[in-house]
This record gives structure tokens, C-alpha cells and sequence, in this order.
């Protein structure tokens, strides 16, 4: 439901989506947040094309500025939910996994590989993403896939067929969400993180109905949790991972969403720096399920694989699902799924 017109004292008056800006974008003491209702209503508006790029760009300025709460982020989440055409199921339990869009500019990519041990343990993981967007222009899990011999943007049916063939998806929000390649354009174009960076996390791709978050600030995991709590997800996770992905660093783990997530510091291991180009995170993830790779990075990758397996049920306790991931890596059964992954995505 669009606001509606605001007529004040004097000559100021708003309706439409210039009442929306003018709700959230009037300093600490004149902004409010947006009903959920509001927010899903403004994503909607945005991905239509219904408003201005000046507009467009007002209101990620001013939801910036502002700051997301639970319910505003989940109607925005609800608002591109609507506008995805991939949300019917392929399996059952899927975990759908994201980071930020923006990715990895240091460090390994190493969601992908994650995913993939997941998988082998019997989590089936959806992996998102889309194309290299500010501030960082990182390296995203699809660029790794295409390192290793898939495709960059996968189709809609190319990564149905993933996750029915090796229980592993990459959906690339472009194929997937009406209205995502422009608004992404602008927010590229407004250059500073917006709530959109939040919201496109939450997307139930491919009928998955629990989640895996990463980010990387410290006041938006509760955030996320309760935007996935009102979304009425099954489970959910907030990693505060590496560089905001879903991938927790080793030395300094941190999730929460669930009892029990209590992973050990291992203040030794540091990943390597300077290895976020595709070419070298896909190396790292083949060396880490080819099992040739058992430092940081591949703790990383455990670590991300158990929390997966948690919040798919699959194991009860932080040892077990780390227990569950090496074995996945020692009989590779990791790597298998890996080839599988790229036969199907052909």
C-alpha cells in the first residue's frame, strides 16, 4: 500500500512515492520507520520502475541514513519475494545462503565451497548473488563458479537443475528478480550500501526456507534475524563473516539465530590476504574439497559447512557438524558434488 498523500500547514504536500521519501528521509526527529506493508510496497515500486532514479536514489539515501529495522527490512525482503520468479521448490530443506553482494575484495570466496560440503553432509544449499556491485566490487561465489568451469549467470533452469542434481544452486538475482539489473544500476550509481544490500539476502530462492546470512556490522544481525523471524523462515543464522560473507573467519567465528552456536577462536589461522580473484578462490576452494588445503581456509569452509548442517537440522551440536564436514571433505564426497554441480550448471 503506497502512502498516502500528506497534506501539512502551508504549501508542502506529499503523496505517492515522494510521501515515502518524505516518511523516512526527515532528519532523526521527523523520520519514522515504514510499516512492513509500506516497505514491500516501496521494493515493489522500485523494481517496477515506477518511480524516478532521483527518487530511487533519495529514498536508498535515506533508508541509509536512517537505518533498517526488522519489520522494514522483511517487507523489503517481501517486495522482492514477489518479484522473483524463483521461488518454487526443487528440495526439500534447502538453505539458501548469501553474503554480501558486493563480496570478497581480500580474502578467499569461499561460500561456494561451503555450500558444497553442505551438500555432501545432506544440507541441499541455494547460493545467490549477482553481478560485481559497490562499494567493493568483490569477487561474488558466482565468479568463482565460472573459475571453475560454470557459468557466470547461470539460467533459472540451469540452477534448478544444480540443486536437483547435486544439491547445490547458484542463483544470480538478475535471472531471477524483475527489475534487479536497474535497480542495481543506480544503487551502483548512489555508491554507499543501502537497505537493498540487506534485503536481497533474505530471498527464499528455489523454495528455500531456511538461511544462512553473512554481514558485517554488528548491529544488523539481530536485525536479520528478526526480519527472517517475521518472514516466518523455518531457521535462520547471522554470520558476521568474512568481509560480510556467509563464511565465518576462523580465528573470530560469530553467528547467532540459534541455541547453541558457540564455535571455537582459533586466533592462529589467518587467511591468506590478496586472494579474492576468482581465478585464485576457485584454486583455494578445489585444494580445500580436494582436501590438500587444512589451514584457515579450509577451517573457514568447516566452519561455514556446519552451520549449514545446523540450521538444516542435520546435526545437534557445533562438534558434530564440523565432524560431518570433514568427513564429507575426507571421503570426497565434497568433491563429487562439486563435478556434479558443474555438469549440471552446463
Amino acid at each position: 500500500m503506497m502512502i498516502d498523500a500528506d497534506q501539512t500547514h502551508g504549501r508542502s504536500s506529499y503523496a505517492g512515492f515522494r510521501a515515502t521519501i518524505k516518511a523516512v528521509g526527515t532528519g532523526p526527529r521527523g523520520s519514522r520507520s515504514l510499516s512492513f506493508d509500506e516497505a514491500r510496497d516501496a521494493m515493489r515500486a522500485l523494481l517496477a520502475g515506477e518511480v524516478s532514479d532521483a527518487q530511487a536514489g533519495a529514498f536508498l539515501i535515506a533508508m541509509r541514513t536512517k537505518g533498517e529495522e526488522p519489520e522494514e527490512l522483511a517487507g523489503l525482503a517481501q517486495g522482492l519475494r514477489d518479484a522473483a520468479r524463483s521461488r518454487e521448490p526443487v528440495r526439500p530443506g534447502a538453505v539458501a545462503c548469501a553474503g554480501a553482494y558486493d563480496g570478497v575484495a581480500d580474502s578467499p570466496q569461499l561460500s561456494l565451497a561451503a555450500a558444497v560440503v553442505a551438500a555432501a553432509a545432506g544440507a541441499p544449499c541455494v547460493v545467490h548473488c549477482g553481478e560485481r556491485i559497490g562499494p567493493k566490487y568483490g569477487t561474488s561465489p558466482a565468479d568463482v563458479m565460472a573459475a571453475l568451469g560454470g557459468p557466470a549467470r547461470p539460467s533459472l533452469d540451469a540452477s534448478r537443475r544444480m540443486l536437483a542434481e547435486s544439491g547445490v544452486a547458484v542463483v544470480h538475482s538478475g535471472e531471477a528478480i524483475e527489475g534487479w539489473d536497474h535497480l542495481a544500476r543506480i544503487r551502483d550509481e548512489v555508491g554507499l550500501r543501502g537497505p537493498i544490500h540487506s534485503a536481497e539476502k533474505l530471498v527464499d530462492h528455489l523454495g528455500a526456507e531456511r538461511f544462512v546470512v553473512g554481514y558485517a556490522h554488528q548491529p544488523y544481525g539481530p536485525r536479520i534475524v528478526g526480519a527472517l523471524r517475521r518472514l516466518r523462515a523455518e531457521g535462520s543464522l547471522a554470520v558476521r563473516g568474512i568481509e560480510g560473507s556467509d563464511v565465518p573467519r576462523p580465528a573470530r567465528p560469530q553467528a547467532s539465530g540459534l541455541d547453541g552456536i558457540d564455535m571455537p577462536q582459533q586466533l592462529n589461522l589467518r587467511l591468506p590476504s590478496g586472494a579474492a580473484a576468482p581465478a585464485e578462490s576457485a584454486a583455494i576452494s578445489r585444494a580445500v574439497l580436494e582436501g590438500e588445503e587444512d589451514g584457515a581456509s579450509a577451517t573457514a569452509v568447516v566452519l561455514g559447512a556446519m552451520l549449514r548442517l545446523r540450521v538444516a537440522g542435520l546435526c545437534d551440536s557445533v562438534e558434530a557438524g564440523i565432524a560431518a564436514a570433514r568427513e564429507a571433505i575426507a571421503t570426497r564426497s565434497a568433491l563429487t558434488t562439486l563435478e556434479r554441480l558443474l555438469a549440471a550448471s552446463a
